[in-house]
């Protein structure tokens, strides 16, 4: 991904769907983007979960890597943008493997996001009660 630039994300721009047994500290939206491979992010049970990404500047989003935890993988997620209504559309879909390696999501094409939120709905989780961990979730830009 040499053309490819990491959006710095803060704590402020994360939303999540939820949070397993509300243990924010062990397994709070934090956990996604404070750069340790040892902390995580885990859902409750149930779907589906999302996170929602707030940018503080307009970028061309390209691609999104997200690192899972083997077994707790989503079987399908959508990429959605927050239109003017308040709706949010869905921009891309994929389809993640099932293990705990890094795995990279590029969109067909890059998509203009501005200021406005966007999510990465996740459905059908391999966990039998619908939870999702991810241990690493980075945003990159077309650079």
């Amino acid at each position: 991904m040499t053309s490819d630039k990491e959006i710095e994300l803060n704590e402020t721009q994360l939303k999540v769907s939820s949070v397993l047994n509300k243990d924010n500290k062990n397994y709070g939206k934090k956990n996604l983007i404070d750069g340790s491979e040892e902390t995580c992010w885990n859902s409750e049970a149930g779907s589906s979960q999302w996170i929602q990404i707030t940018p503080t500047n307009s970028f061309s989003l390209n691609s999104i890597a997200i690192e899972f935890q083997g077994g707790f993988a989503a079987k399908r997620f959508v990429i959605e943008y927050r239109q003017e209504n308040g709706t949010f559309t869905s921009i891309a879909e994929f389809y993640p493997d099932d293990h705990g390696k890094l795995q990279v999501f590029r969109l067909p094409t890059p998509f203009t996001i501005d200021q406005s939120p966007f999510r990465l709905t996740f459905y059908d989780s391999y966990d039998t009660f619908g939870r999702i961990i991810i241990y690493v979730l980075k945003i990159y830009e077309n650079k």
